[in-house]
């Protein structure tokens, strides 16, 4: 008979080897947890790289149909950052004589122009600033992905075709040359960050925001109508993600190189240019990205981004979903961006990434139920032409979309070059050229830096700097001063030659009748004349 004592260590024995079996299970099932994890993290990064790829490849193909720039902004953009590498910090632009540029510059891109500097040791410029192009459109896309994937929303990959063929406007805005693309990469993840109230990452996306794009009150408004939102449907107050943001944002304003320049043309840009622009009694002949899209218009771009939207509003009322507060936020912030889209189309490049988002949050309750091959063994055949009605849908979208946006890529060469040429050649080095228009000189600018213009961009920069230079150029590029127009060219403006594109007929035809002015230099677009001096 087995004493107590042995029975007593038996049972001890036993007890902790059942407790290290249990420890080793433990401990086996954590490490495969972790090795879950670990391979989860492996294929995120795995399918965000192939989204990152595949919007490569897309979007190079849209730009290299052509060895031109699309547009005229992308010329100043690449031009300057190759100077900013060259010549070093510029604190006053010398190139616009008669804008606000000459002494009270502020660089509001300065950030995307540093961006560029890679980019400006190929031998071709505008290459270097095609490969930009395609690198940050491709971010833009893989952000969007990445952002959808972090909220744990299924079928991310659906929702990112979607705005990859979401139409003409929006993906030749994210496209074109031009630092609104950091804008777009800036503001989704602003919004991911306010949603998820990741308050030291969006104090520090608004920080660098001021440095990008002056379009950066942006975080700041939506942090506030998704904090009124939260008030409105929750009842909770958030004064924390508002004002981190608008603090962020004023220190990084304060802090700008440009100090305080960079306040004035941040007024200009989001209010005075609105204004002037759309409601100002004076006609600056601004950009058509001011104007609003006609209905027609709106609809045929905008249909991958309106099916979803409008779907979406169906659902609400057919068959409600249990919405988060993420989704209602979302949903205010797209309205608002839709909103301000309808008087200026410029808006669209924010509010249909940001709508497609608001409806991947709408229609995840949706979508986290279903699974799809559940779905086909219950109903095989519905699945079938289900399926097949849906990818039919889908390549329709993409044809109409790349029909959309491949013809404006097939971008001839400038007709500035031969003019630009021409005055490098025969215009004394540091000479002011009269120009016609305010699109003239980033162009000429990047094929002469040897010479001077007038305005850059926006035409605002000389009507805020002078009204009454602004309205003496206007009055002499359209032919309005008649007889006196060689006097007011030389005593007002001091020049020797000046650039027009043909479409100033009664300049040209004043230029033609007067003997002291002469005609240097033509093309079937534009036309260089010469004072006598």
């Amino acid at each position: 008979m087995p004493s107590i004592t042995t029975n007593t260590k038996t049972q001890g024995a036993s007890k902790d080897m059942i407790s290290a079996l249990k420890k080793t299970k433990l401990e086996i099932w954590r490490a495969n947890l972790e090795k879950m994890a670990n391979s989860s993290k492996i294929m995120f990064a795995i399918d965000s790289l192939i989204v990152f790829f595949l919007s490569l490849i897309l979007f190079h193909h849209y730009h290299f149909q052509s060895p031109y720039l699309p547009g005229t902004d992308g010329y100043y953009h690449i031009k300057y950052s190759y100077l900013l590498r060259t010549e070093g910090f510029m604190a006053n632009f010398k190139w616009a004589t008669l804008s606000l540029w000459l002494e009270n510059f502020s660089d509001k891109e300065l950030l995307y122009h540093i961006l560029l500097i890679p980019f400006t040791y190929f031998e071709d410029l505008m290459r270097g600033i095609k490969y930009a192009a395609v690198l940050f459109a491709s971010i833009a896309m893989m952000s969007f992905y990445i952002i959808i994937r972090l909220n744990k929303i299924r079928f991310a990959e659906f929702w990112t075709y979607i705005l990859a063929v979401s139409g003409g406007y929006f993906l030749y805005r994210a496209n074109v040359p031009r630092p609104q693309i950091l804008s777009i990469i800036l503001v989704l993840w602003s919004i991911h960050f306010i949603l998820n109230k990741r308050l030291k990452h969006l104090a520090v996306l608004c920080f660098i925001y001021t440095t990008t794009y002056t379009a950066y009150l942006l975080p700041f408004i939506f942090a506030t109508i998704a904090s009124v939102s939260l008030f409105l449907f929750e009842k909770q107050k958030d004064w924390k993600t508002p004002a981190t943001a608008f603090i962020a944002t004023l220190t990084g304003m304060m802090i700008h190189p440009y100090f305080p320049d960079n306040f004035t043309v941040f007024y200009l840009q989001n209010f005075y240019v609105l204004w002037a622009g759309t409601y100002g009694k004076v006609n600056l002949h601004m950009g058509g990205e001011f104007k609003p899209m006609n209905t027609k218009k709106l609809i045929e771009v905008n249909l991958a981004t309106i099916i979803p939207y409008f779907t979406a509003f169906f659902m609400s009322i057919y068959r409600p979903p249990k919405t988060d507060a993420k989704t209602r936020s979302l949903f205010f912030i797209s309205l608002s961006l839709l909103f301000i889209t309808c008087f200026s189309k410029r808006f669209a490049e924010y509010s249909i990434p940001v709508t497609l988002l608001f409806c991947a949050f709408f229609f995840a309750p949706y979508l986290n139920q279903f699974n799809p091959m559940e779905y086909y063994k219950k109903h095989k055949v519905n699945a079938i032409w289900q399926g097949v009605l849906l990818f039919a849908l889908l390549a329709v979208l993409f044809q109409r979309s790349y029909q959309d946006v491949a013809w404006q890529f097939r971008a001839k060469e400038s007709r500035y070059k031969s003019a630009a040429l021409f005055l490098k050649e025969n215009a004394p080095k540091g000479q002011v050229i009269f120009t016609c228009d305010w699109d003239d000189a980033p162009d000429l600018f990047y094929y002469n830096h040897d010479n001077r213009y007038l305005v850059f961009l926006d035409p605002n920069f000389m009507y805020y700097w002078n009204p009454k230079i602004w309205r003496k150029w206007d009055r002499v590029s359209h032919g309005r001063f008649g007889s006196q127009t060689y006097e007011v060219l030389r005593d007002d403006f001091k020049i020797t030659y000046g650039v027009c594109t043909n479409n100033f007929k009664r300049l040209k035809a004043i230029i033609k009748r007067d003997p002291q002015i002469s005609i240097v230099h033509s093309t079937k677009k534009l036309y260089i004349f010469k004072l006598d001096t």
